[in-house]
């Protein structure tokens, strides 16, 4: 599910059409000219900041053709990062899936220990 060192995931929703993803960007959308670059349709569904942080989550689908397409465009965004300035952004990628598996760990050792 999730991996570490990663900066996008897939959920696992059940659709015919559609793919789901949330990926790490920033607040100046820097993954949507890779979009276009690789000419990917990306509908956009929700997003997620916390003030002071670097790092949006931002929750997507695509069409299934297209994912292939959008692996690419989010396997070039880590370098694009760096070029635009953004060292530190692979870090907070990493601190953040860290919490999210940190709070998933938790909630599942609860509900055992509950039971």
């Amino acid at each position: 599910m999730l991996e570490k060192a990663k900066h996008y995931f897939r959920l696992e929703k059940l659709s015919l059409r559609y793919k789901y993803y949330a990926y790490f960007d920033t607040k100046d959308y820097m993954a949507d000219s890779l979009f276009i670059k690789h000419k990917v349709t990306v509908e956009f569904q929700q997003e997620f900041c916390k003030d002071g942080t670097l790092c949006c989550v931002i929750f997507c689908r695509i069409r299934k053709k297209d994912e292939a397409a959008l692996l690419d465009a989010l396997q070039e965004l880590p370098a694009k990062m760096l070029l635009c300035g953004y060292s530190d952004y692979a870090v907070q990628c990493e601190q953040i899936i860290g919490k999210m598996e940190g709070a998933s760990y938790e909630t599942n050792y609860t509900a055992e220990k509950a039971e």
